[in-house]
């Protein structure tokens, strides 16, 4: 696919041609190996991707759902990678919508690479992103931003770097300035985050800013109560502990409704969880939001 000669038409299309047709083999050896072809046309024939852009969108999405091969999913990011640094965001189309979707279902997954890849494209779309598809994006990153918060944190380190990276880029779609700005002194650089201190500032801001997200941020986060990584658990009940932190329910715009009992219950199961460091968590977080409660109770 870097050979010069597919910058001819006779040689171009009978390749993509075959690449589609194998793109959908039995064998899903075959499959990687088609689709990593079809990235690669950014190689052999760049000037002529924009042309072909549909066409190569449509296979590499479709790639991403493989139900049986998380290797061909894996070789479908790295190409989608490969194909929208070369393209714009008008390039894109109506795929804008399907890539971004497809993408936020491998954040939590369990495979290393795929998560770490899924933030890469992530926080290429925030790059590409510019006016037609701002509105959308902006509302996939408030879906998605807890879970981003979530994995700065993540069990593999590389995927956190990944991932720091994202969400640096995707804070500027909430339109919070002040949020923004608390943000980019946590992350501008490469100091070490200090990642409760910047969940401490992100809640205190939010409730002078946006006391609804804040509350949306508080919603989320119980969901990774339950995540099937302890670290992510322990981050999850730290930044829960955060939306209690002393300044941050007076600054409040409004008056938000204390954490219901769902809430004080999972804490005390949490306590009992199969992770130490989570049961220390939980146990420091109840102690800080019920003071005057016996543990255990």
């Amino acid at each position: 696919m870097s050979d010069p000669m597919l910058r001819e038409k006779k040689f171009l299309k009978p390749v993509l041609h075959i690449l589609e047709e194998k793109s959908h083999d039995r064998n899903s050896i075959v499959r990687q190996m088609a689709v990593r072809g079809l990235g690669n046309l950014v190689y052999g024939a760049p000037e002529k991707l924009k042309k072909h852009k549909k066409f190569l969108m449509v296979i590499l999405i479709r790639a991403l759902s493989d139900p049986f091969s998380s290797e061909v999913i894996g070789e479908s990011m790295k190409a989608v990678a490969k194909v929208l640094k070369e393209l714009k965001e008008k390039d894109i189309g109506s795929s804008f919508r399907d890539l971004t979707q497809e993408i936020r279902t491998y954040f939590d997954n369990e495979d290393d690479a795929l998560r770490l890849w899924s933030f890469v494209l992530f926080g290429i779309l925030a790059r590409l992103t510019k006016r037609k598809w701002k509105g959308y994006f902006a509302e996939q990153v408030r879906q998605s931003w807890v879970t981003l918060l979530l994995h700065l944190e993540d069990p593999n380190p590389r995927v956190s770097v990944e991932c720091r990276a994202t969400f640096h880029l995707c804070v500027p779609f909430l339109g919070l300035k002040r949020l923004q700005t608390a943000v980019n002194e946590h992350l501008d650089g490469t100091a070490e985050l200090k990642p409760e201190e910047l969940q401490v500032d992100i809640c205190r801001h939010l409730a002078k800013e946006n006391a609804e997200l804040l509350e949306n941020l508080y919603k989320s986060t119980i969901m990774y109560f339950f995540s099937r990584w302890e670290e992510i658990r322990a981050v999850a009940v730290k930044l829960a502990g955060s939306w209690h932190h002393p300044g941050t329910h007076r600054q409040a715009a409004y008056e938000m409704a204390e954490p219901g009992p769902s809430a004080d219950v999972t804490l005390q199961f949490l306590k009992k969880d199969p992770s130490p460091s989570v049961q220390l968590v939980a146990t420091e977080v109840l102690n800080d939001i019920c003071p005057g409660r016996v543990l255990g109770e």
